[in-house]
C-alpha cells in the first residue's frame, strides 16, 4: 500500500494528468471501473489516480517472471492492485470472472478494459461481454472511464515513458441492478456491454468501431506476414 502512494507522486508531479469526475467514484461498497485501452500503463494510471484502490485483472506472466527484475515487477504490479489470472484458456477466463466476483463481494473495486486489448489505432472497439457478465451477476454499479492521450506516454512497442499529459475521465455510474441474474442471457450481456462502451466513447471522444480489436490486430498481423513473404 505504501509503494502505491509513493508511485502516485511522480505520476502527478511529472506527468500532470487531468483527472475529472472523481465525484462519480462511490465512496464505499463494490463497483466496477470499465475503461478504454490505449497504453500498457492504462490500468496502472487508473489504479494510482482513483481515490479508492482498484484491482485490475492482469496476465499471470507479469507476476511470475524469474530473477530480481521479475520480483521487482511483481511487487510493482501487486502494489497497484493487479490480480494475476491465466486467461489463455476458457477455464482461465472463467477464473478471472470468478476472481472479480470475489473481490467485489469483499467490498472492493474491480477495473477492466472492455475491449480486452489495446486499441491498434486509437479508435474504440467493440466491448467483450465479460464485464457485463460480472455486472449482471453481482448487481454492482459500473463507472465508465475514458482515457485520452495515454498512448503518447507509452506508445506501443516503446521501452520508455515520455513526459506527456493525459486525461482520465470518470463518468456517472451505470446501474444494471434491475437486470441482476441475467448474466447467462446473451442479448442482455450484449446490451449492457454496448451501453458501457457508448458511455466510454462519450468520455474519451473516440470513434467507435463495431469490430473486436483482437480481430483487427490479427488481420493486421496477417497482412504484415503476407507482405514480408512477398518482398524479394
Amino acid at each position: 500500500m505504501l509503494l502505491r502512494w509513493v508511485l502516485v507522486i511522480p505520476v502527478r508531479v511529472i506527468l500532470r494528468p487531468r483527472v475529472r469526475g472523481l465525484e462519480n467514484i462511490p465512496a464505499r461498497g463494490p463497483f466496477i471501473i470499465a475503461a478504454n485501452h490505449l497504453s500498457f500503463f492504462d490500468s496502472v494510471f487508473i489504479s494510482l489516480l482513483a481515490p479508492r484502490r482498484v484491482y485490475f485483472i492482469g496476465k499471470q506472466g507479469w507476476l511470475t517472471m524469474p530473477g530480481r527484475k521479475g520480483r521487482l515487477q511483481a511487487r510493482f504490479f501487486r502494489a497497484v492492485g493487479m490480480i494475476s489470472v491465466d486467461s489463455t484458456s476458457g477455464s482461465g477466463t472463467m477464473a478471472a470472472l470468478d476472481t472479480s466476483l470475489r473481490v467485489l463481494r469483499e467490498g472492493h473495486a474491480v477495473g477492466v478494459h472492455v475491449e480486452g486489448t489495446r486499441s491498434p489505432d486509437g479508435r474504440l472497439y467493440k466491448g467483450n461481454t465479460g464485464t457485463a457478465w460480472v455486472a449482471l451477476r453481482s448487481g454492482v454499479p459500473v463507472v465508465p472511464c475514458g482515457l485520452i492521450g495515454t498512448e503518447r506516454v507509452h506508445p506501443a512497442g516503446s521501452k520508455r515513458l515520455y513526459v506527456e499529459r493525459f486525461d482520465v475521465r470518470f463518468g456517472a455510474p451505470l446501474d444494471f441492478s434491475d437486470q441482476r441474474g441475467r448474466e447467462d442471457d446473451r442479448r442482455a450481456r450484449r446490451a449492457v456491454t454496448d451501453r458501457i462502451t457508448e458511455a466510454i466513447a462519450r468520455l474519451s471522444g473516440q470513434e467507435y468501431v463495431a469490430v473486436y480489436a483482437e480481430t483487427v490486430k490479427k488481420r493486421i498481423a496477417a497482412e504484415r506476414a503476407r507482405e514480408s513473404t512477398s518482398t524479394p
